[in-house]
């Protein structure tokens, strides 16, 4: 089936089009200059911006094979987890192009876009998927496609929040994950040592609320404007230690859980960090499993993945009656 996929979960507006786990065009318009000057996303901003851009990027990515509305077989949206007022834009144009096209329409589940952002038919299931997003920290067993349990899941700020606030201390720019990541490279971790987060707990969870108050404490107690050289070491401490909690945890579940487990899933765009991925790699060898990440592209919100999904869903049948579709802010993948 060739599936038009339309995302807007957040604060881009993407489209594309896709048709088995073959994305054919895959369009994303960034606002990141539209909220730059706010350090973060500012929901009216991110609704407006998804409205004045969706058609021109739908259009675009339909454009861009060619093809005509009739060759198309069904529409699918993004209906949440994410920012309730952003979901309504792309779910309320996707369903007037269900009805106008008389098309099946699909609902996907953002999270489940990430999951298979990255397979490949070398993947063997049982498998286990870690989703690191700016709003989402989670280990998920993934038994096949479509059926899922999350295992562990943040207990307070999600990895890239926490990265983003740490930037933010620092008096980095937006976004703040990727600019900390580049003063990272050039720091030394070892200068500023940090708690490692739930060192003692036995629960299967993250948290970083507690290592981002250490952080704060760290950086107050200098009582001066940071030269370059602390910026640079402060924020390689605060990411080595976000990482190693990651990672730790991440080795409990696949070790300890009791789940089976054959390959490791990656996903969400903090997984784009050059240093995470070195250290998933380095855990995969450690505990013999192979790990998959997505294809350059692929890591942030983008529709192809939620045109991936939607192909899995409508070989099950899984189609959504359009007057019952509704934003889901809080959508659980297991639910």
């Amino acid at each position: 089936m060739k599936i038009l996929a339309i995302e807007t979960s957040c604060d881009e507006t993407c489209a594309a089009v896709t048709e088995g786990t073959n994305i054919l065009s895959n369009v994303v318009y960034s606002q990141i200059d539209l909220h730059k000057e706010f350090g973060g996303v500012v929901p009216s901003i991110a609704k407006r911006a998804h409205e004045e851009r969706i058609e021109l990027i739908i259009n675009k990515a339909i454009q861009e094979l060619g093809v005509r509305s009739q060759e198309l077989d069904a529409v699918a949206v993004t209906a949440g987890p994410g920012l309730a007022i952003a979901l309504e834009v792309g779910i309320r144009y996707a369903k007037e192009l269900a009805k106008k096209w008389n098309k099946p329409l699909i609902a996907v589940n953002h999270i489940e876009g990430h999951v298979v952002s990255g397979l490949t038919p070398e993947v063997k299931f049982p498998a286990m998927a870690l989703v690191v997003s700016g709003g989402h920290t989670e280990l998920i067993w993934v038994e096949k496609i479509g059926q899922y349990k999350i295992v562990a899941r943040t207990m307070d700020d999600a990895l890239g929040e926490a990265l983003d606030k740490a930037a933010r201390m620092l008096g980095l720019g937006y976004p703040g994950g990727a600019e900390l990541e580049k003063r990272a490279a050039l720091g030394n971790p070892k200068i500023y040592p940090l708690p490692l987060p739930m060192a003692r707990s036995k629960e299967l969870a993250f948290s970083y609320s507690g290592l981002k108050t250490a952080f704060y404490r760290l950086i107050s107690a200098k009582g001066q404007v940071l030269s370059a050289k602390d910026t640079n070491d402060l924020a390689a401490s605060f990411q080595k230690r976000a990482f190693e909690h990651l990672i730790r945890m991440t080795r409990r579940v696949i070790q300890d859980s009791g789940f089976m487990i054959h390959d490791l899933l990656v996903g969400g765009g903090v997984a784009a960090n050059t240093k995470l991925r070195e250290e998933i790699k380095k855990l995969s060898e450690e505990v013999g499993i192979n790990v998959y990440f997505p294809q350059k592209g692929m890591y942030g919100d983008n529709a192809g993945m939620i045109g991936i999904a939607a192909g899995f869903k409508a070989e099950r049948g899984e189609f959504s009656d359009p007057e019952k579709i509704d934003r889901l802010p809080r959508w659980r993948i297991d639910e």
